[in-house]
């Protein structure tokens, strides 16, 4: 609490049973190990872990907030004063959960949220089956992603080949589209609503991004396509980028320590590896 006092900082106040069940430590590894989801909470907040099966001082906490022990991951967002910001978060134990709640509380507190936090909500849209597909035949599909993009509903672009045609598979956020009128969108562009066909990648996705300096970085595939959108047009690209990875861009040692197709890969892979190869924020290689 004095440590939130003195940053101006909430605290995410998680209790955990550690080691614990399949539950909690499904909640560790894959909710808590999300390079985005990490980075926003140890930027934007004071994080605390309480074990709840723990005896002591963990314990002590445990009670003042009356949680039970050797129970499932609950988490709390305080003020400096101790005071809860919204009510906590329980029973729900997926990373697009915590993301709605950690946007609330940002929300709540006046706070921007980040460009890159936002993207990552739509990542988990499309990880966890919330989002819908579409497919549409371009006269270019370099050009064609760039300019399905363009519709805010649209999550990822992925250029490609269906029966030998150049076609854009896209993921769209259905909440705020329907497909009919994403469709009316697309044939307004001038493309061709694809019904049916095995989609098959093209070798060189996201061109207009692989001309940038970013093909370096461990990106999610929402940041891949408003990049790919963005880098023609030359609109800055800070928004959409973590701090740790604008860091990385700047570090002339990048080029050298990732490989052109880095962004390609799953940022919880790739992200570990150029850690090692130049480390973190605040921290040596």
């Amino acid at each position: 609490m004095a440590l939130a006092a003195e940053q101006g900082k909430p605290v995410l106040l998680l209790f955990q049973e550690v080691p614990g069940c399949s539950t909690c430590v499904r909640f560790g590894q894959d909710v808590l190990t999300h390079p985005l989801m990490v980075e926003l909470i140890a930027d934007r907040f004071v994080p605390v872990a309480i074990f709840n099966n723990h005896p002591g001082s963990d314990a002590e906490v445990l009670r003042r907030y009356d949680e039970p022990s050797w129970n499932n991951p609950v988490v709390r967002f305080l003020g400096p004063d101790g005071a809860e910001l919204l009510p906590k978060l329980a029973d729900r134990y997926d990373a697009l959960g915590l993301h709605e709640k950690i946007v609330a509380v940002l929300e709540r507190l006046g706070e921007d949220v980040p460009g890159y936090f936002r993207l990552l909500g739509r990542d988990l849209l499309v990880e966890y089956g919330l989002s819908k597909r579409a497919t549409y035949a371009t006269p270019c599909f370099w050009s064609g992603e760039t300019s399905l993009a363009q519709h805010p509903a649209v999550i990822t672009t992925d250029a490609g080949w269906v029966d030998g045609e150049e076609v854009v598979q896209v993921q769209f956020d259905p909440r705020e589209i329907s497909r009919a009128g994403l469709d009316a969108f697309a044939t307004a562009e001038g493309f061709d609503v694809v019904e049916s066909g095995r989609f098959e990648s093209d070798r060189e996705p996201q061109f207009y991004l692989r001309k940038n300096a970013v093909r370096h970085l461990p990106l999610t595939p929402a940041q891949r396509s408003r990049i790919n959108r963005a880098a023609p047009y030359r609109e800055p690209l800070a928004n959409m980028l973590s701090p740790q990875q604008s860091a990385w861009l700047a570090d002339p040692h990048l080029p050298r320590a990732s490989e052109d197709e880095v962004y390609r890969e799953d940022i919880r892979r790739s992200w570990p590896s150029l850690v090692a190869q130049l480390g973190s924020i605040g921290k040596g290689a």
